[in-house]
C-alpha cells in the first residue's frame, strides 16, 4: 500500500551466535547453520509475500556476514532490501567494516541503509555522533535513505531522554526513517513535533513479548507519520530455537515465522488502514 513500509528484520548477528546457537565464538559449521536459519527466515517471508497483491510494501534488513546469498536473491527478485552498517551487540557505535563502509554499502547497493545507535543523553556522544555525520554526509551525496534505528538505554525519563537524542541527532544527521520502540500515543505526539514531514517513522520489536509488541502498534496506528513496522526476534527466535533444537521441521519452522509475520501485518492494516 501506498507509503506503508513493512520490514522484516534479521540482520541480527551476535544474538544469533548467543541465543540460538548458545555459544561465545563460532566454528565454520556454526557459520553455515547460522546461514541456513536466515534462509529459513527470508523463505518465509517471500512464503508471505507471494499472497500479498501489493507487494511493494515489504522489505526485509539483513547483514551481508551471513545473508551474502539472500542479498542476491532480494535483488533478483526487486525486494526491498535494506542493510545494517554498524557493528553487531556493541554499546557503542562503530562501523562493521570500518571505513571501508562506503565501499560495501556502493557494491550491495541497497534501497535502504540503517544504523543502529544506542544514545543515552547522560553520556558524551560525540564520537558517535561524528561516526553519524560521516555516514549521512556519503548517504546524502549517494543518494541512499538513511534508517535510523534508536535505542534508548534507560528505561528511567525515556521519552525526555528519547527527545533530547533527536534533537542531538537531527543536527548531524538528515534520517529518512526513524526506527524506534513503541511508546504511548501521547508520547508519540510529542515525538512527532521534532521531526519535518518528509521524516518517516517504523515501530521496532526489540525482542519483547507478542502482546507487548502488539500494544506498541495500535499506540502507534493513529500516527499519520508512523507508516509500519520492523520486527525480527518476535517473529522468528522461538521459531528457529525449536528448528534447531530438532522440534521443529524445515517445513513447520518456515510456516510459524510467516504466520507470526502474517499476524503483526493483519493488526497493523486493520488498525492502521481499517482493511
Amino acid at each position: 500500500m501506498e507509503n506503508e513500509l513493512i520490514i522484516l528484520p534479521f540482520d541480527h548477528r551476535s544474538s544469533f551466535i548467543k541465543d540460538i546457537l548458545n555459544v561465545e565464538k563460532l566454528n565454520s559449521i556454526q557459520e553455515e547453520k547460522i546461514k541456513e536459519l536466515k534462509d529459513i527466515i527470508f523463505e518465509s517471508f517471500m512464503s508471505f509475500v507471494s499472497t500479498q497483491e501489493d507487494k511493494n510494501s515489504f522489505g526485509i534488513l539483513v547483514d551481508e556476514r551471513f545473508g551474502e546469498k539472500i542479498i542476491e536473491q532480494a535483488k533478483n527478485t526487486k525486494t526491498i532490501l535494506v542493510i545494517p552498517v554498524e557493528k553487531s551487540g556493541q554499546n557503542e557505535l562503530d562501523f562493521e567494516y570500518g571505513k571501508e563502509f562506503r565501499q560495501h554499502i556502493k557494491e550491495i547497493n541497497p534501497d535502504f541503509v540503517k544504523v543502529l545507535i544506542k544514545y543515552d543523553a547522560d553520556k558524551n556522544n560525540t564520537a558517535q555522533l561524528k561516526k553519524l555525520y560521516e555516514l549521512s554526509q556519503f548517504c546524502e551525496k549517494n543518494d541512499y535513505k538513511l534508517i535510523l534505528e534508536l535505542l534508548i538505554p534507560s528505561k528511567e525519563k525515556r521519552l525526555e531522554k528519547t527527545i533530547i537524542a533527536i534533537r542531538e541527532i537531527k543536527n548531524f544527521v538528515k534520517v529518512n526513517i526513524w526506527k524506534m520502540e513503541g511508546y504511548q500515543r501521547e508520547e508519540w505526539l510529542e515525538i512527532i513535533k521534532l521531526m519535518n514531514s518528509k521524516e518517516k517513522i517504523i515501530v521496532l520489536g526489540r525482542g519483547e513479548d507478542k502482546d507487548l509488541v502488539e500494544k506498541w502498534l495500535k499506540q502507534a496506528s493513529s500516527i499519520n507519520n508512523i507508516i509500519g513496522f520492523a520486527i525480527g526476534r518476535t517473529i522468528f527466535l522461538e521459531p528457529l530455537k525449536e528448528y534447531y533444537q530438532n522440534k521443529l521441521s524445515k517445513e513447520e519452522t518456515i510456516k510459524k515465522i510467516k504466520n507470526n509475520f502474517e499476524y503483526f501485518v493483519n493488526i497493523w492494516r486493520k488498525e492502521k488502514l481499517g482493511v
